[in-house]
């Protein structure tokens, strides 16, 4: 009676674990028993491993695809700043050109071309302008047009740090 209630114990301790073969004696038949005990829990574990691999090869090819999409954008990165640096090389020659050429004009002529432009650019022109021809286009102007292209060249000192 204890050793069926033995053989009984180990069959439900061991009954939600893997596969088990229990071997008990007998003692006054000398014969060994056996009795497997089936894993319910081994056909779950397979198909959890079988997903885990499934998902785990989803994931190296988007892995892959992100990886060939930075690359992409990188390259394509590249070429915009590329293009970006020319166009700007472009527009500054053209400045400089232009630049020159009110340079070259009378100060009056270019007093009231430079009134006639937006702040900003009037900004720009006169800052690579020689000082002195700068200095006598600035003295054609109307004094409200000058002090307002003075104050923005001001304005330009305050929003660089200085060190």
């Amino acid at each position: 009676m204890k050793r069926s209630f033995a053989v009984i114990a180990f069959f439900i301790i061991f009954s939600f674990s893997s596969p088990f073969i229990l071997f008990c004696g007998a003692s006054q038949q000398k014969q060994k028993y056996v009795i497997t005990i089936p894993s319910s829990g081994t056909k779950s574990l397979e198909d959890r491993q079988e997903a885990l691999k499934v998902q785990s090869g989803r994931l190296e090819a988007l892995k892959k695809d992100v990886d060939a999409r930075i690359a992409k954008y990188q390259a394509l990165l590249v070429q915009v700043q590329a293009a970006i640096k020319e166009l700007n090389s472009l527009s500054g020659r053209a400045v400089a050109k232009l630049v020159k050429v009110y340079e070259t004009m009378p100060p009056e002529n270019t007093a009231q071309t430079l009134s006639g432009l937006d702040k900003d650019a009037a900004v720009r022109i006169v800052l690579m302008m020689n000082p002195r021809k700068a200095a006598a286009v600035m003295a054609a102007m109307s004094p409200k047009e000058s002090a307002a292209i003075s104050r923005r060249i001001l304005s330009l000192g305050k929003k660089i740090p200085s060190r």
